[in-house]
Order: structure tokens, then sequence, then C-alpha cells
């Protein structure tokens, strides 16, 4: 029996998709991933992201702040308020009142800033909530923090705080 002869074999579907999951579009693919990651809308939308989880002032969609509920959207509206103001005795004034409303914010930035509050038992807070988000893995550093850190060991009056404050840097570097 001849080539010609022999009856042709057809492959199945499952063979035809076997061969195009191997290979051949797989560098076009990569390309356009690539090029879409290096897009400035990619990036912007990574950065709010990023700026939303980290707590870093971004703020919710639209969308989704009204699912959020409006104490969510007041909440962050009071705390962008507090951490623009630039005057460090308003800016404790303001803290203490925000406070008093709400639990501390998960907003390293903020919590850095607190760490300087006349007020013993309000920095006592934010060094806590500091190690908890340490802890927890999710602190983004902020690059005044350890300076902060540094300060807090020199100037409080309370042993255990200097101590805290002391680990807490070193652990950060």
């Amino acid at each position: 029996m001849t080539d010609d002869e022999r009856p042709k074999r057809t492959r199945s579907w499952r063979e035809i998709d076997k061969m195009r999951d191997r290979g051949g579009s797989s560098r076009r693919d990569s390309r356009e991933r690539d090029r879409f990651e290096q897009s400035t809308g990619y990036t912007k939308y990574k950065t709010n992201l990023e700026r939303l989880f980290s707590g870093g002032g971004a703020q919710l969609p639209e969308h989704l702040r009204e699912k959020a509920g409006p104490e969510v959207a007041e909440r962050d509206e009071e705390r962008k308020k507090l951490y623009a103001i630039e005057d460090p005795k308003a800016f404790y004034a303001a803290a203490s009142e925000y406070l008093r409303k709400n639990e501390l914010p998960d907003d390293a930035r903020l919590l850095d800033r607190l760490l300087g509050h006349p007020d013993e038992d309000v920095m006592k807070k934010a060094l806590t909530r500091l190690e908890e988000l340490h802890k927890a893995g999710s602190l983004k550093v902020p690059p005044a923090l350890s300076q902060r850190l540094a300060s807090v060991e020199i100037e409080s009056g309370d042993p255990r705080i200097r101590k805290r404050a002391a680990e807490l840097r070193k652990a950060l570097r």
C-alpha cells in the first residue's frame, strides 16, 4: 500500500487545541501585555489601587463609594482634611477631634504625624497601630518615619515608649 492509498488520519479537536496551546502566539501576547503594562492608563490605575489599599489618600470610585455607605466617604474626607493641615498646633487639635469620633486610621503618613502629638495616649495609640501594621506586613513606611521614631525615643518621658519606638525603628531598617 503506498502513501496515496492510505486513508489520511484527521486530527481530533483535542489534538488541534493542544497544538495551539503549545506555541506560536506567546511572544506576541507577551509583547502586547508589556505594551499595556507600560501605558500611562495602566500605571495610573495601579498607582491608584496601591494608594487605595495602603491608605495613601486615594478615594473609592463613585459607584463603590455609594455601596460602602456615606459614613465611609465622610470619614475618608475628614482624614484627608486632617492630613492637609500644615500647622502643628492646628493639626494636633483637629487630630484629637477626629480621634474622638473615629478610630485610628491605617494611613501610615497620618500615624507618623500623630507620633508628635503632645498627648502621650495618642502617641501610644499611633505607635501601637504602626507596630500592628508592620507585623501584618501592610506598613508602607513614609520617608520621615524613622526620624520621627528617633525623636520619640529622645523626647518621650516614658521609657517603655522609648523602647518600643527604638525597636520599631530598628525593625524598619
